[in-house]
């Protein structure tokens, strides 16, 4: 199994077709992105992420948890 994860780096700054308005927009996530801190998901994580949540429960019903966690300012960190 592989374990590398594709990010906003593994593409061209200007795609086939993209405008360079669209490649701006690309390079202001880039920058939000790093400037928050934000990692790809890594294995571990979505492997942690089965265990969230009840296999047997609807989808719909897991939405409205993470909503009705977020209103209430609740923080789920995974394990």
């Amino acid at each position: 199994m592989t374990t590398s994860n594709t990010t906003a780096d593994d593409f061209s700054d200007c795609e086939d077709g993209e405008s360079s308005e669209q490649a701006k927009a690309r390079a202001r996530l880039r920058k939000l992105i790093l400037q928050r801190g934000i990692t790809p998901i890594t294995v571990d994580q979505l492997r942690a992420m089965g265990d969230l949540w009840p296999e047997n429960e609807n989808v719909d019903d897991f939405i409205a948890a993470v909503r009705e966690w977020r209103r209430e300012g609740s923080l789920r960190r995974l394990p």
